[in-house]
């Protein structure tokens, strides 16, 4: 009867041990989760700006290009340019 008692109590604090192992790796890797997931965030708003710019950039590059081909405006020499101070 001594040794059955004892084999349940050490199943229990096996199984107690178990538990607590299970419920720390959950942690762990929810821990995990919640940093990828704002690292995801991150690079989603990194990816948004950079996609703004890009369109900037070739917003730029179309008025440019239509400036050279409808108006006949290219860039000034460097000879050419004055600067205007106040006086």
């Amino acid at each position: 009867m001594r040794s059955l008692v004892s084999s349940l109590f050490a199943l229990i604090v096996v199984s107690a041990l178990a538990v607590v192992h299970t419920r720390h790796q959950f942690r762990v890797t929810f821990v995990a989760v919640q940093d990828a997931n704002k690292e995801r965030d991150q690079l989603n708003a990194e990816w948004s700006q950079l996609l703004l710019e890009q369109s900037t950039w070739a917003f730029h590059h179309l008025v440019e290009k239509k400036a050279r081909s409808r108006l006949g405006m290219t860039v000034p020499e460097p000879d050419s340019i004055e600067v205007v101070t106040e006086p």
